[in-house]
C-alpha cells in the first residue's frame, strides 16, 4: 500500500524524524495556520509532482487561493488531489537522497544514498545491510564516504530512525527525497514516499478456498499460485485448499493459515510452495509455518514438501531440519535448485505411496 505524502510524514513521526510544520488542506476551507511564505503540495500517489504542477509556493495570503484552484484542478499521473499539504518553507544548506529498500540483485534491504537530493536519484550509491548488525557507525561512515556525504551524527540518526520504520513496520520502501539539512546540521524530511506491505496492513484478507483433495496448500505468488495448482492436479495430486500468502507476512499471519490449513481431517500430504521472494523474509514466514505446525493435533505425520527460496532460506531451512529431527516431522525442503513443477511431483509421489 502506497501513502499518500502526509500519511508517511505522519509516519515519520511516530519515529521521531523530524518532518516541516504542515496542515492539511481541502476544498472550500480556510487559509492553514502556516507563516508565509508556504508551500502547498498535491496529495497525490505520483511522483515527480513538481515537474508536474502539483507543488507550488504561497508568498502571500491573495496567493493561496489560485494555488489552491489550480492543485485541484491538476491531474498528476491520472491522479486529481482530494486534499493538499500546506507546509513550511525550509531554507536548506543542502539536500540530500536517503531511502531504505529490497533490492533483488542483493536480496537483502539497501540503503541508497545520493549527495544530490529531487534530482540525483539515478546517480545514488547503493548499499547492501546486513539485517543481522543492522546500520553500525562503520556502515554509515564508508556509505557516506562512497557517496561523498558529509557525516554527522545527526544524519546517522535519522538514517537509523528510517531503518527502525523500515524494519518495524515491514515497509517495502521508505524514501526521504530531499532529506533537508539545516545549518544547524539538523535534518527535517522534506518529502516522504513509503510503500507498506499490503499483507501486513490488511493481513485478514488471505484467499482461502476449501476444496475436495487430501494435499494442503499454502502458496506464495498470488497468480504463480494457481498455475502451481494446476500443475499437482497434473501430476494427480488433489488440492485440499487454495490459500496464498504473498508479501511479506509476519510469523503469525502465517501461523494463523498453517494451523487452519493442517487441521483438515484426512490429509495426506502438505505442500508449501513459492518462487524466488525478493521482498519475504523466508525465515519469518516459516517460522510462523513451524508455530502452526506444532499447534495441531494430531501431530501430522504425512510429508511436508517445503519449495521455498529468498531472504534467510538457509537460516530458515535450518530451523525447520533441527524442528523436523527433534519432533520427528517429515520434512524435504527444497530450494531454487528444483523447479516448483518437480516439487509438485516429489509431493505426489511421497503422498500417494502404493502399498
Amino acid at each position: 500500500m502506497k501513502l499518500l505524502e502526509y500519511q508517511g510524514k505522519e509516519l515519520f513521526q511516530k519515529y521521531g524524524i523530524a518532518v516541516p510544520k504542515g496542515e492539511l488542506v481541502r476544498k472550500g476551507e480556510a487559509l492553514p495556520n502556516i507563516s508565509f511564505p508556504f508551500m502547498l503540495k498535491s496529495q497525490v500517489l505520483a511522483g515527480d509532482r513538481g515537474r508536474q504542477g502539483g507543488v507550488l509556493a504561497v508568498e502571500r495570503a491573495e496567493d493561496f487561493e489560485r494555488a489552491r484552484a489550480q492543485l485541484f484542478q491538476t491531474a498528476i499521473g491520472g491522479n486529481v488531489p482530494e486534499m493538499l499539504l500546506a507546509e513550511e518553507r525550509i531554507l536548506a544548506k543542502q539536500e540530500l537522497y536517503v531511502s531504505l529498500s529490497f533490492s533483488t540483485d542483493t536480496r537483502s534491504p539497501v540503503l541508497s544514498l545520493s549527495l544530490r537530493g529531487g534530482s540525483g536519484v539515478a546517480e545514488a550509491g547503493v548499499y547492501a545491510v546486513n539485517e543481522l548488525w543492522g546500520l553500525p557507525d562503520f556502515f554509515l561512515r564508508e556509505a557516506c564516504q562512497k557517496s561523498g556525504i558529509p557525516m554527522s551524527s545527526q544524519l546517522f540518526s535519522v538514517i537509523r530512525l528510517l531503518w527502525k520504520l523500515f524494519s518495524e513496520e515491514k515497509a517495502l520502501l521508505c524514501e526521504i527525497n530531499p532529506l533537508f539539512v539545516l545549518e544547524d546540521g539538523s535534518c527535517v524530511a522534506g518529502d516522504a514516499k513509503v510503500i507498506l506491505d499490503d499483507t501486513v496492513v490488511n493481513p485478514e484478507f488471505r484467499p482461502y478456498v476449501e476444496l475436495d483433495g487430501d494435499l494442503g496448500i499454502l502458496a506464495s505468488g498470488g497468480g504463480a499460485s494457481m498455475l502451481n495448482l494446476d500443475t499437482l492436479a497434473h501430476y494427480g495430486g488433489k488440492p485440499a485448499n487454495y490459500v496464498e500468502y504473498s508479501g511479506n507476512p509476519p510469523a503469525s499471519v502465517v501461523e494463523e493459515l498453517a494451523i487452519r490449513v493442517l487441521s483438515k481431517p484426512g490429509l495426506k500430504g502438505c505442500w508449501v510452495i513459492g518462487g524466488t521472494a525478493n521482498f519475504t523474509d523466508i525465515y519469518e514466514t516459516l517460522t510462523g509455518f513451524a508455530q502452526g505446525l506444532k499447534k495441531v493435533h494430531p501431530k501430522p505425520n504425512f510429508p511436508i514438501v517445503i519449495r521455498r527460496d529468498g531472504l534467510r532460506r538457509e537460516e530458515a531451512f535450518k530451523m525447520l531440519k533441527e524442528l523436523g529431527e527433534r519432533e520427528g516431522y517429515n520434512f524435504h525442503l527444497l530450494g531454487p535448485e528444483t523447479e516448483m513443477a518437480e516439487s509438485a511431483k516429489i509431493l505426489v509421489d511421497l503422498a500417494y505411496v502404493k502399498p
